[in-house]
């Protein structure tokens, strides 16, 4: 069987430069994959600061089909797991050819806030204040 002739090289193209989200959002990039004979498209997520990154924790689905012959705009859906900063791109592998890989997206991934300590100190000094005041006047009372 003969592969089909391409004019141009595979290209894979992404929507975004740049994303930045909070530990636990879910973020969407599009690829468009161009030029291509047939083959499977792969996400990949790598730490720019030498974090761990396990890809199942990111995303479920890492690879999708790409047709010969067509334009392919691919979405991916992924999860930030850690904070930091890491690169997202895609791969081609095609069944014919060397791999191409497509520009990465730069995502900076900031630790979610779940207690805010601003002013803490006022209320953990004032409520038991409080409460122990109620239970003197209680007590005075009922003599």
């Amino acid at each position: 069987m003969i592969a089909p002739l391409l004019l141009d090289d595979p290209t894979i193209t992404m929507d975004h430069d740049q994303l930045t989200a909070q530990i636990g959002q879910t973020l969407t990039v599009e690829s468009v994959v161009s030029n291509s004979g047939a083959g499977v498209a792969h996400l990949n997520v790598v730490s720019l600061d030498g974090v761990y990154v396990d890809l199942e924790d990111w995303s479920q689905d890492v690879t999708q089909p790409v047709p010969a012959g067509e334009q392919s705009s691919l979405e991916w859906d992924f999860q930030a797991v850690n904070p930091g900063h890491f690169a997202v791109y895609v791969v081609l592998i095609p069944k014919n050819g060397a791999l191409v890989a497509g520009p990465p997206v730069h995502v900076t991934v900031i630790p979610h806030q779940t207690l805010d300590t601003g002013g803490a100190l006022p209320v953990a000094i004032a409520v038991p204040t409080l409460l122990g005041a109620a239970a003197l006047i209680t007590r005075l009372r009922t003599r």
